[in-house]
């Protein structure tokens, strides 16, 4: 891509994992600065390499090395592929841009996992296969209908599917059970209006002082984008359906209401004094007692899990208005592929990729994580039929995903980092009581657009 492009995305991966819940932490706790290759040694002989580039930790990490050890030991060993697993943390697409200006070969992966936000800065490059070209061949085992029709529109960009949906989450309310059935409800809220009730309801005073907040919720790009996008029937952050027709150029939400109304709604929780705007630690806050639900992505299950098993259940994403299509829109990161003028290594690369989208692959890592299981064949295993019946939280992503109207979708809109900070900063202001509803819009909107026609105007 042109020479500012690295520019834009620098930081792009670690401020992508706090808006789309990167709860990779998970379970184990492992240290991820030490996660180096898969199985046990490096391939030799006729033995074809490829390298996978990855940004997780703790349980969701061990189960991606879990897959890729048993691929190394079966599969791998009998085609004469071998993995080699590499931990990039957040700044691995960075990274490959990176490569790719400098045509530093070496330095760069057959398989990274980015965010599908990042889709056409990726496509851009020489390097980056079109996957669907490798989906239409004859034999191939996966296709476009492997994947739910939510998690195609993910990676479709310019009309094509162009990459494979792989780490990828949805909001969900949290909630305390044994809080809400104190304070006599027995179900979460469904829409905003509930979910003010709740909150006035949940939060508890010492001394004048908030003991118990009863809502945590971070705003940032991606849980303003959520909110807005699951009003209409067909809601878009950004023009040209959020840049998946052609590159977004302009921010649409300030122009169709959804962005007022959903402040509007916001605005009515700061003013029951229960909410509270968590920046770093809602996983910890919430697990302590100190709020009772919070907003995070389906992606921190695997973290609750260990800090408070049991306690916890999960639900929709309250609906803006009650009449709202309502759903939720994917996050997190897919799968790219890589052709760095060598087609053996990219073939080996999609043989694995597939691999670790199959049923069985995808069942280890979702449970795992709380990541969804991208593979529609995984929802049909006995396993995992029987870990949602003693799991209930977990299937929650799930059917909100599949009831979601598949065009409602975060925009791609090729300024990530530099929209997000926007979006973070004013939205900060606003929860603290500091900027008015229409003032908030308006500064959204306006510096989002600025910095859209910065980029076009550089870019071309």
């Amino acid at each position: 891509m042109k020479k500012l492009l690295a520019l834009l995305l620098c930081g792009a991966m670690a401020l992508g994992t706090a808006a789309c819940g990167a709860g990779n932490e998970g379970k184990g706790g492992s240290d991820a600065q030490g996660a180096g290759s898969a199985g046990s040694g490096q391939a030799s002989g006729d033995t074809q390499e490829v390298v996978f580039w990855h940004s997780f930790s703790g349980a969701t990490e061990a189960a991606l090395t879990s897959i890729i050890n048993e691929y190394n030991e079966g599969r791998g060993k009998e085609k004469g592929i071998h993995v080699e697993l590499v931990y990039q943390g957040y700044e691995g697409t960075d990274k490959v841009m990176l490569a790719y200006q400098t045509k530093d070969y070496e330095n760069a992966p057959d398989i990274n996992v980015g965010l599908t936000s990042t889709i056409p800065a990726v496509m851009d490059m020489g390097w980056t296969v079109n996957v669907e070209d490798y989906m239409q061949e004859d034999g191939s085992e996966v296709t476009k209908d492997t994947f739910y029709e939510p998690l195609q529109q993910a990676c479709t960009y310019e009309g094509q599917m162009v990459a494979v949906p792989f780490s990828n989450s949805i909001p969900l309310l949290y909630y305390n059970k044994e809080m809400l059935e104190e304070a006599g409800f027995d179900k979460a809220p469904e829409t905003m209006d509930e979910l003010k009730d709740y909150v006035t309801a949940l939060t508890v005073e010492e001394g004048g002082e908030v003991a118990r907040y009863g809502l945590n919720m971070q705003v940032k790009r991606y849980q303003l984008v959520e909110f807005c996008v699951s009003q209409g029937e067909v809601s878009f952050f950004g023009d040209n359906q959020g840049g998946r027709e052609a590159p977004m150029t302009k921010i649409v939400a300030g122009d169709d209401g959804t962005l007022k109304t959903f402040l509007e709604k916001l605005q009515a929780l700061i003013d029951t004094g229960g909410y509270k705007y968590v920046e770093d630690n809602i996983n910890e806050e919430f697990a302590q007692g100190l709020s009772a639900m919070a907003i995070m992505s389906s992606s921190r299950m695997g973290t609750l899990d260990e800090l408070m098993p049991g306690k916890y259940m999960t639900a929709y994403l309250p609906k803006v208005n009650a009449d709202d299509a309502g759903g939720a829109a994917v996050g997190g990161s897919c799968l790219n592929i890589f052709n760095r003028d060598d087609d053996d290594r990219a073939r080996a690369a999609w043989d694995v990729v597939q691999y670790c989208v199959s049923p069985k692959s995808q069942y280890t890592f979702s449970t795992a994580s709380g990541y969804i299981p991208v593979n529609k064949g995984c929802e049909d295993l006995d396993e995992m039929k029987t870990y949602y019946e003693e799991n209930p939280q977990y299937k929650v992503a799930l059917d909100q995903m599949k009831e979601a109207n598949p065009l409602s979708q975060e925009p791609l809109d090729l300024t990530y980092n530099e929209i997000n900070g926007i979006i973070t900063e004013i939205m900060l202001e606003f929860c603290q009581g500091n900027l008015g509803v229409d003032e908030t819009v308006n500064k959204i909107v306006e510096r989002c657009n600025d910095a859209l026609d910065e980029y076009h105007s550089v870019n071309g």
